[in-house]
Formats: structure tokens, sequence, C-alpha cells
């Protein structure tokens, strides 16, 4: 019998492999990020391409109305032609996104399709990160990979904050650094990640799929696969045979009837469901508010120190906490942790709300003016921890692997779109329920998405993907629930 390798040794290329995949999503953090860069000069009437409040609006969210273009588009895309092929497809739509908000002069028109552009690369990278690393690491580190393209989109945003902080004004100068990212990330990606084992066993490409396992395991090619892995490698074998691999060319009706027909099971229905449901509470939580408009919501708040250093604060908690709670979710669950979150959101949201009413118009004047910034540094930290990351990560774990491409694209198309209302609100928001009057909403809407993860959420902390399928199979308790007081299989 084959000696396994080290834990060690067989930990290594999934890391770089992890790191690579995550990578990818790193010039999605910047896309989200620059508005509220941007927005500050942009408004100013002394500034090129000056725009008015509602044009301002539509720069911050019409990029989330093409990212579920995106989202939709790559769904198809991971499952015909690979995952590698997903990461692949990303540098180019990125790279021209950046570079259109270099073109002279500056109108809304051409900020607008920039955005639009810049939006669509952030819904092709939406899915193919994750379901790789769901797919191609090993359970016991699965939970820290998953989180991992959350974490890089927390550096993009960092990133594109601290670029902001250094040229304040000089937004083009910020965009032009910004289109240096996805070329050398496309590079990366095609020297080092194969493809799945997963997609390719799902294909009948079983020797590829072989090769492609001790590569992610560090096996030498002549070796016989030691027994511990072989199970693994049977195990991905079992859950892939649940699709029989496609063979020669089909109508674009029966390809379309053909891919949507596995979204009937309740393995697939049951988790796009709940995932949904997570995402919508995530969006309309402010999180992405936060992101977008970093800058107003800071001296919204009443912070007193400069927005833009504020704004990198805050940038750097998320970014920090969101590479602990990678860690964290090695041994922690999914449900605890997004209990957490929506706990420690809520309270903060709360907590900025009643600070500010109390205050009144002019919070600065306040004794209490420390308050706002920790609250809004607390809140990024709680959201870090939970339904920031979270849900992105478990795009790649709770969908069975024949739709996890089509359920995510889904997934992340509702995610966008959820996203773009609440960012073209938010000036609305602002202007009719005043400073504490979105922070309540916000805090509503954190308190009523806790009591939905109490509830609902499922565990899928140790379990493998076959594990987590079966969680849905008919006849099953519903996710959350106490499975061994109901007597539960």
């Amino acid at each position: 019998m084959e000696k396994s390798p080290t834990r060690f040794k067989q930990l290594i290329p999934q890391v770089l492999l992890g790191l690579v995949a995550a990578m990818t999503t790193v010039p999605s953090g910047m896309n989200m990020g620059f508005p509220s860069v941007a927005l500050t000069p942009l408004t100013s009437n002394n500034t090129e391409g000056h725009l008015d409040q509602e044009q301002a609006s539509w720069f911050a969210s019409i990029s989330s109305i093409a990212t579920p273009v995106g989202c939709l588009v790559c769904g198809p895309l991971l499952d015909r032609f690979g995952r590698r092929a997903g990461l692949l497809s990303l540098a180019p739509v990125f790279t021209a996104g950046w570079l259109l908000l270099l073109l002279r002069p500056a109108c809304p028109a051409s900020l607008y399709l920039a955005r639009v552009v810049a939006g669509l690369g952030t819904g092709l990278a939406s899915v193919p990160g994750a379901i790789f690393l769901g797919e191609a690491a090993d359970r016991g580190v699965r939970g820290a990979f998953v989180a991992w393209p959350s974490v890089a989109i927390s550096l993009g945003i960092f990133a594109v904050y601290v670029l902001g902080a250094l040229f304040k004004e000089h937004w083009r100068s910020v965009a032009l650094l910004s289109a240096a990212v996805p070329p050398a990330t496309a590079l990366l990606t095609y020297l080092f990640v194969p493809e799945t084992p997963t997609w390719l066993l799902t294909r009948g490409r079983v020797r590829e799929a072989e090769a492609s396992f001790r590569k992610l395991r560090n096996l030498d090619g002549t070796q016989d696969i030691p027994e511990d892995l072989g199970r693994e490698f049977r195990a991905m074998s079992v859950r892939a045979a649940a699709e029989p691999p496609e063979t020669g060319d089909v109508g674009y009706v029966v390809a379309c009837r053909r891919a949507l027909a596995p979204l009937r099971l309740p393995q697939a229905w049951k988790p796009l469901v709940v995932l949904n449901t997570y995402f919508f509470f995530q969006q309309f939580s402010g999180i992405y508010v936060v992101v977008g408009y970093a800058v107003d919501m800071v001296e919204l708040a009443g912070v007193v120190v400069d927005a833009y250093t504020a704004a990198v604060v805050l940038a750097t908690v998320q970014l920090v906490a969101g590479v602990v709670v990678s860690f964290m979710m090695t041994s922690c669950g999914r449900r605890p942790l997004s209990i957490a979150s929506g706990s420690g959101m809520t309270t903060c949201m709360f907590a900025l709300a009643v600070y500010l009413q109390i205050s009144g118009v002019d919070s600065r004047t306040s004794h209490a003016v420390w308050l706002p910034l920790t609250a809004l540094s607390l809140y990024v930290l709680s959201n870090a921890i939970g339904f920031h990351t979270l849900p992105w990560a478990m795009i790649g774990e709770i969908f069975p692997a024949r739709v996890s491409g089509l359920a995510g694209g889904i997934t992340t198309f509702m995610a966008y779109l959820f996203n773009f209302f609440a960012l073209k609100t938010y000036p609305t928001l602002k202007t009719s329920l005043g400073a504490p009057g979105v922070f309540y909403l916000y805090g509503s809407v954190s308190l009523l998405a806790t009591v939905f993860v109490a509830i609902f959420l499922p565990e899928t902390h140790g379990k493998t993907l076959h594990e987590i399928e079966e969680m849905f199979a008919p006849g099953r308790c519903t996710p959350g629930t106490n499975h061994k007081a109901e007597g539960c299989v």
C-alpha cells in the first residue's frame, strides 16, 4: 500500500492554486470600491465629467446591472468549457473597463459605459474562484479556501481605497493603476491552475481527472494513489456519476432543457432558495452600500477624521477580519459565524442610529465623537466574519456538481441585482429618511437576517460535497434544525 504524502506536502499545491484562483476576484473588489474614490471629485463643480446627484447614483450602481449578465454567462461557460476557462476569461473584460475610464473627454455616457464593462467582468469573476476552490480542495481545508475569493475582494477594496487616499482628486490615476492587475492575474492563472477533477469526471474524462487530482494532492505521476486519497477520488467519481457525460452537439433549446432540468431536484432548488435569501439580506443590510459609498457614509455618520483615511481604516478592518475568518472556517461552522455576524451588524447599526438621533444634526460636536468610526469599524468587522464572506464561500460547496455553474450563476445574478437596488436607492433613502433612519433601516434588515440564518442556514462545515448534497434530498429534515432531537437521519 502506497504511503500518503505528508499533510504539509499535500497542501502545498492546493494553497498555491487557491491563492491564484482567489486573486481573480481582486479586480472585482477594486471595481466595487472605485465609486467611493471617484464620486467626490466627479461631483465637484471644478472637475471634468461633473455628475449631479442622480448621475452619481447611476455611476455607483450601474455596474451592478451588467454584473448579473456576466453571472448568467459565467454559469454555462463554466459548465461547458470548464472552471479554468472561466478564470481565463476575466482579464480582457476588466482591463477594457478600466481603460474606458481613461477616455477624454469624460462624460456621463462614457463613464457609465466603463462601469458597465467592469460590472460584466465582476459577474464573470463571481463564480469561478469559489467553485474551483470548492471542487479542488479537500474537505479539511475547504472551509478556509472557499472564503479566499471574498478575502481577495476585500483586498481589492483595500487597494483601491489606498490609491484613492494617495491620489484623492486624480481618479484617472487610480483607474490606470487598476488596469494593470487583471493581466498579471490571468498570467498566473494560465501558468498554474489545472482543471478541477470534478468537472473532468462529469465529462467522462477519467484519466485527465486522475492526473489533475494527483497534481492537486502533490502525488507522483507513477505511484499508486494512497488508500485515503483513493477514497476521496472515488467519492468525487460517485458524485460526478449522477450526471452522464455530455456527448455530441445538441440544439440550443435541448441544451437549455438539459441544463435546467436538474434544478427541479430538491438537492438543487432548496439550496438555491436558501442561498439567494441569504444574499438578499446581505445586500439590503448595507454591507456594499458602505463599500460603494464609503467616503460619503463616513461623512454621513459624523466621523471627524479625514473621510478617505477613515475609508482605508474600514477596508483594513474588513481585510484583516476576512483573513482571520478564512482560517476560523476550518474549525467553526457556517451557522455560528453567520449568527454572530448578523448580531454584531444589528447592534452597530442601531447604536449608530441612536447616537445620530440623540446628538442631532451636528454630531461632530458630541462628546462621543469616537463612536461613529468605532461603530462603523465594528459593523465592518461583524459583516466580515459572516455576511460578507460566507454566502460567496458557500456557492462553491452547497450546489451539486452538475448544476454548480448554472446555480452559481443564478445566485450571483440575483445577488448583484439586489446590489444594484441597494446602491441605487441609498441617496434617496438618505434624503427621505435622514442619517438615523438609514441606519435604523439597515439595522432592522440585519436583525431579520440573523433570525433567518439561525433557522434556515444549513451547516456545511466538515462535510463532503456529497454529504452536503444529501442534506437536501427528499425526506431529509430542514437544514438548521436539530436533527438528533427530531430523529432525522
